[in-house]
Parts: C-alpha cells; sequence; structure tokens
C-alpha cells in the first residue's frame, strides 16, 4: 500500500494542533450481483502526533478541515466543499475516531460510487441497507434525493477528498475488528479489510439503486397522521423520512388539535391541511374530495400524485376518494372487507358473529348451529394494536370483555355498539408479511408472535408439560385483565416454524389477499397455525418453538387461521425490524405505490441475497400496573439505564426507544388500550437460542415505576 496516494488532515476544531492524520487509499470495481455497479474507494487514517503543521493550518476556523496533499496542493474543507453539513460532520467524526485511537490503529472508512449514470432511487439506500452490518461502525447517506450520478469513475491517483464524497452515494465507517492485520511493504497500513465484510457487502447492496430511466419528484397527499408523536413510537416519523430519501413532498391532512399541528415539523410536510373535527368522526368521500380540490384551486399548477392513509378506519373513504380524483387506489370493496374484522370472518368462512350483551353470546353458545365454543376471542370490529382484543374462557368473563372491545375507541357507526366474538384458534402466531405489485407477491416474510397473556391459558399447548407449573405460577401474579389480552410480548425474526407450514401460510394469505381484490400494497397479515407440528416448550430456561409430541396414529393436518388482514405496513415498531434482517422498508415502497411509481417499488423490495442476516426479538416492553395506581410514569429513559447497568448489552442491540416520558400518565389495560414502555431489537448472529436468551436478560433487567 506504500503506493496509495497520501495526503495529511488537520481538524480546525481539534485543540491537539500538533496531530495530523494521515490518510491513503485504493480503489477497485464491484458488480454487485444484480445490482448497480460500484467503485469503492476505501480510505485508511492513522494519526501521526509532532507531524509538520503548514502554516494555514494555524488559521483554521472550528468548522474547517485543512487537507494537504503536499506542500503546494492545499484545499479547506467545508460542509459547502463536501456537499452537506452531513458529510462533513463524518468527516470530523472519522478524524476524531482516528486521533483517539491507540498510536499504531488504523481507521477506514468505505466510500460507494455508483458506475452506472441515471438517478439514485433513494438517497438513503447505503445508509439503510449497511447501517446494521456486523461490520458499521456508521453510516452516511451522501446523496441527495434524486441526484444524477454521471456512472464515470475515479481515477486511483486522484487526491481530492472532495470529488471522493461529491462522487459518493454513501459511506461507512468500519469496526476495527474488519481491518486486517498490518501488511505490506508500508506496516503502519493494512492493505485489505475482512473477507467477511466482502462477502456482506456484496450481499446487502446487489440492489439497483441507480435508474436509467426519468424519475421526477412526486406529491403525495397523506390523510392522518399516528396516535403518537415521534418520541411515543409513531409511525408517521417513518413515512416522513422515507419520502424525504424518495423525493416525495407530503401534504398532510390531520386534525387541528394533533400533534403535528401543535408540534414544530413544519419542515415534515409540504403543507398541512385541517380537517374539521366532524369529518374524523364521520369520515365523508365528497368532503374529502372538495378539500382535495379547493387546494388545487388554490395553488395553479401543483401536480398530486397520490391519496393515501394508513389508518384503517378511513381506508374505505380514501380509497374511494382517490378513485373519484383519478389517483392510483386500491379496489374500495377490497378495503371494506378487510378492514371490518366481522366481514373478513365471513369472508373465511368461519363462525363469526356481532354481538352487544353477553345473553347474546351464551345464546350463540347453546345453539349447535353457531360452532361458539370456549375459549371464545371478543374483539372490536374496527380496531388496532391489539386493543380491546380479549380471550374469554368463561362467562363469568363476557361482560368484561365486551366492554373494554367497545371502549377501546375505534367502533363505527355500521356495527354500533356491537361487537365481534369469534372462536379461539390454538396454535403459534405470526406475522406475514407480503408485498404485492401487480398482483404478484415480490416480497414476503413471517415472523413468530411469542405467547401473550391470553395464549398463557393454554399451558400444555404452548409451553409444554415441564414449563407448565412455572408458567401457571407467574401467569396467576398478573391481573386477569394481562392474563387475557393479546399485548404483544416478543416477536423474533424469521419463524422457526417447519417449512411446510411456512409455505402452508404464505400460499394462504397470498390467496385470501388477492382474493379480497387487492393487487398492489403492503399487506400485514396476523395468522395462527391450528394443530402445528410446533409447540412452545421451554429448554433450560428458554421458551421456544420446537418439534411437538405426536402419535403416530394422529391424522391432524396443519391449517394456516387468518386472524386479521391490515392493508398497511405493521404497527408499533414491527415496521422497522424487516430492514435490518432483510434490507426492506415497507413504509418507503408504500409510499411509492401510493404514487404509482411501481418500477422504484419493485427495485428496493429486493431483499438481501444472503436471506436474513441475524436472528432478532423485538422486545416489547408493556405498561403492566395495579388498577389502583394513578397511572402516572415515574421513571427517566428505561434504554439507558439500562445500558448504565449492563453495557455489554449494547453490541446486542439494534433500534430501541423509551416510549414514556417521566410524569406521563397512561391508561390501563382494563379501559381496552394498550401502552408500551420500550422496545429493543436484540440480534444474535450467531444462533437464534442466544438472541432468545439475550432477550430474557433484556425484560429482566428492564426497570419502571408506575405511581
Amino acid at each position: 500500500m506504500s503506493g496509495m496516494p497520501s495526503v495529511t488532515l488537520w481538524d480546525g476544531a481539534d485543540d491537539r494542533r500538533d496531530v495530523g492524520i494521515e490518510c491513503r487509499w485504493a480503489t477497485s470495481q464491484r458488480q454487485s450481483g444484480e445490482g448497480t455497479a460500484l467503485q469503492v474507494v476505501d480510505i485508511f487514517l492513522l494519526a501521526v502526533p509532532n507531524l509538520g503543521r503548514p502554516f494555514a493550518a494555524s488559521t483554521l476556523k472550528p468548522h474547517e478541515i485543512l487537507f494537504q496533499a503536499d506542500k503546494k496542493q492545499i484545499e479547506v474543507l467545508t460542509a459547502k466543499t463536501l456537499g452537506s453539513e452531513d458529510a462533513f460532520a463524518f468527516l470530523r467524526e472519522c478524524i476524531r475516531i482516528a486521533t483517539e485511537s491507540p498510536s499504531s490503529g488504523t481507521t477506514a472508512v468505505r466510500f460507494i460510487i455508483p458506475l452506472q449514470g441515471g438517478k439514485i432511487i433513494r438517497s438513503d439506500i447505503v445508509d439503510y441497507r449497511l447501517r446494521d452490518a456486523f461490520w458499521t461502525r456508521k453510516a452516511v447517506a451522501l446523496a441527495s434525493p434524486l441526484q444524477v450520478f454521471s456512472g464515470a469513475s475515479l481515477p486511483l491517483e486522484v487526491i481530492s477528498l472532495t470529488e471522493i464524497f461529491r462522487a459518493s452515494a454513501g459511506a461507512i465507517l468500519i469496526k476495527p475488528s474488519e481491518i486486517s492485520p498490518q501488511l505490506g511493504a508500508d506496516t503502519r497500513f493494512p492493505v485489505s479489510l475482512s473477507s467477511k465484510l466482502e462477502v456482506d457487502f456484496k450481499d446487502r447492496l446487489s440492489i439497483p439503486f441507480i435508474s436509467a430511466e426519468p424519475i421526477t419528484r412526486k406529491r403525495l397527499i397523506l390523510v392522518g397522521s399516528s396516535n403518537q408523536d415521534p418520541e411515543g413510537g409513531g409511525w408517521t416519523q417513518f413515512a416522513r423520512r422515507a419520502a424525504l430519501a424518495l423525493g416525495i413532498d407530503l401534504i398532510i391532512i390531520d386534525r387541528e388539535d394533533g400533534w403535528l399541528a401543535k408540534g414544530n415539523y413544519g419542515s415534515w410536510y409540504e403543507t398541512l391541511l385541517i380537517a374539521p373535527s366532524s369529518w374524523w368522526a364521520e369520515p365523508s368521500v365528497d368532503e374529502l374530495v372538495n378539500l382535495v380540490e379547493d387546494y388545487k384551486s388554490s395553488n395553479k399548477g401543483i401536480r398530486i400524485d397520490g391519496l393515501a392513509t394508513f389508518i384503517e378506519a378511513l381506508q374505505v373513504p380514501v380509497s374511494s376518494a382517490a378513485s373519484r380524483l383519478g389517483l392510483p387506489h386500491e379496489s374500495t370493496s377490497a378495503f371494506e372487507r378487510a378492514t371490518n374484522k366481522y366481514n373478513l370472518g365471513l369472508f373465511q368462512e368461519r363462525p363469526a358473529f356481532l354481538v352487544s350483551k353477553a345473553e347474546d353470546v351464551i345464546a350463540l353458545i347453546r345453539s349447535p348451529q353457531s360452532q361458539l365454543i370456549f375459549p371464545l376471542i371478543v374483539k372490536p370490529c374496527f380496531g388496532l394494536n391489539s386493543e380491546g382484543v380479549t380471550r374469554v374462557d368463561k362467562a363469568s368473563e363476557l361482560e368484561e370483555a365486551i366492554q373494554a372491545a367497545r371502549s377501546s375507541g375505534r367502533s363505527r357507526s355500521e356495527v354500533g355498539d356491537k361487537v365481534l366474538v369469534e372462536r379461539y384458534c390454538e396454535g403459534p402466531e405470526v406475522d406475514v408479511n407480503m408485498v404485492f405489485v401487480d398482483g404478484e407477491v415480490l416480497f414476503s416474510e413471517i415472523c413468530d408472535d411469542f405467547p401473550k397473556g391470553a395464549d398463557a391459558n393454554s399451558l400444555r399447548t404452548y409451553v409444554g408439560d415441564t414449563a407448565a407449573a412455572n408458567t401457571r405460577r407467574a401467569t396467576e401474579k398478573l391481573a386477569a385483565v394481562h392474563r387475557r389480552n393479546f399485548q404483544e410480548t416478543n416477536m423474533v425474526f424469521p419463524s422457526a416454524l417447519p417449512d411446510e407450514e411456512l409455505t402452508a401460510l404464505r400460499d394462504a394469505v397470498k390467496r385470501t389477499i388477492q382474493g379480497l381484490g387487492f393487487k398492489n400494497g403492503v399487506m400485514h397479515v396476523e395468522a395462527r397455525i391450528a394443530r402445528s407440528k410446533y409447540s412452545y416448550q421451554s429448554t433450560d430456561g428458554i421458551v421456544d418453538l420446537q418439534p411437538r409430541h405426536i402419535s403416530k396414529a394422529a391424522t391432524d393436518v396443519p391449517a394456516p387461521w387468518i386472524i386479521e388482514v391490515n392493508p398497511r405496513p405493521p404497527g408499533l415498531f414491527a415496521s422497522q425490524t424487516p430492514g435490518s434482517v432483510y434490507g426492506i422498508d415497507y413504509w418507503g415502497v408504500s409510499l411509492l405505490l401510493a404514487v404509482g411509481d411501481k418500477a422504484r417499488a419493485a427495485a428496493l423490495l429486493r431483499p438481501f441475497t444472503g436471506g436474513a442476516q441475524n436472528h432478532t426479538v423485538l422486545v416489547m416492553i408493556r405498561a403492566e400496573f395495579d388498577p389502583a395506581c394513578e397511572g402516572i410514569f415515574d421513571s427517566d429513559d428505561v434504554c439507558a439505564e439500562l445500558l448504565a447497568r449492563h453495557p455489554d448489552l449494547r453490541e446486542h442491540l439494534g433500534r430501541y426507544g423509551c416510549l414514556l416520558k417521566r410524569g406521563q400518565r397512561i391508561p390501563h389495560p382494563k379501559d381496552g388500550r394498550n401502552t408500551f414502555v420500550a422496545y429493543l431489537n436484540v440480534f444474535s448472529r450467531t444462533s437464534r437460542e442466544e438472541a432468545l436468551r439475550i432477550a430474557n436478560k433484556v425484560r429482566q433487567e428492564i426497570r419502571y415505576d408506575i405511581r
């Protein structure tokens, strides 16, 4: 590597004025499978104390970095010269890390330059696909939305950091563990990075992220925002982040008293349109169409490319309005069947009934034609996040369950105060996420939705005889409302069910979605496998899916049971985990399909070529407290506190966050609403068992108080 170009950097914000950063680089061209051809520039940085300092370095300002190739070629680097504030901050961080490294340590940075001419389909594609790689210390997007790349390579002798930054789509600061031992003629610099890194790099960037076809900015009207603001984990932040990277301008229709209108979120949208409170109570297609038409009339020449919502209660009127406005949309009748859980039950040809009181359910059970037996599920016809969903094992529990479903706040006029009652399906639960473009499945994945409070009642089915007693004792400590609800606990990616059952699930979900009439969109489906060959069992304190004992005489065949079809990305935080595991962003794909950009959606639906990159457990910490308490959260950031006590957990944590603030009032689950304290993505690149063991420790060690 002694023949590589060599330059020196000085940071104007660094007090150690006698320390310079020597850097050298090498370049190579890569073809990432079926993806965009790339030029890779690897830069190695080494702090050199007592280096002769040029006079220009003594006059540097804090927002400047001095770049010296030789005594004659000196350049001052700023955010403007590098292309963005993010680029400058990234370079400064690389210099800081190199300066703080041991005297013999080398810092490595990889820059990615597309060798295909055209527009980038998503500006943060390098950051999104590589930030969770095992070798990534930090990733940064260097492209702007819809930036045009020439496709030309930089020559090896190029010694301008400005050119490298401006030609790159993104860059990665590499972990020290992946830098090869000191080799070559110049022992101060390594000559290569680990072979495992190179394999993973190719797997992750095997995606065509430069388009030779014309791409223009789009404008989408988004109806409604998430119930939670960004600090509470609401999904609007994920949609906004994707829209920014995709070059999609958002016009948001929201409530006057919503967090978007009240907070400092003006940069999130092009325009915020306020719909009256009466519209949210009874969404009118005519009023929505008029609101859009009035906006277009007041802004002559403006082009609207799509009208969409990710709120189930609004999907029917929004679809109908989009149809009348001539915008991309799915069948209104498909939404009518999917978002009404009663209609979906009838479509699935399974016993489903609307009831108003416990006596109605008792009468149905006594009628042999109804096929209803305990245990039952009581839930609202329109709902989300499993709110108001309760398992009922006996008649005395019915009234409380009906009231919880009714008070969950998701009722609709067409069903009045009635709630849905149907049979409970024994068997492992899964989430199936499936993406359709023009009626074809371009991507799907399945994760295991671990047993919830209600499932713990079926002890022998879910945890087996060996763990039944322990689980029963733990369950008895919970309030009845926790024992019977369906609030998520752990979601594990990918599923451990046998291949034949996973295939049956995919086939059943595909038939259902196509039968409902959907052709495009992200579909989040909750399902179970009745009579599965696997059950939840405990081994060495770890509960997981394992083959269950089945007698040779048994003839039961595993069968998928579709619980819910949600025509949107998965809720809560589950939409983010597939980005780490597979490289797929459901929000970005959903926005592109909403504006009719199917080509970009299809390109971004290519997962990592190596499949799932790790075993991930999405740990959801729910708020559990005595109903006699006020319901006031009385802790600080529970994730920060956990990591302060157990810093060793950090290397196994992906995205995580505390969702409550000290002093925040939260409802008790008995009121039909679910509240989560925090979420943590726990991963292992070694085994599913290791991921589950670490997840158990996380759940046991989380501390919070509710008074």
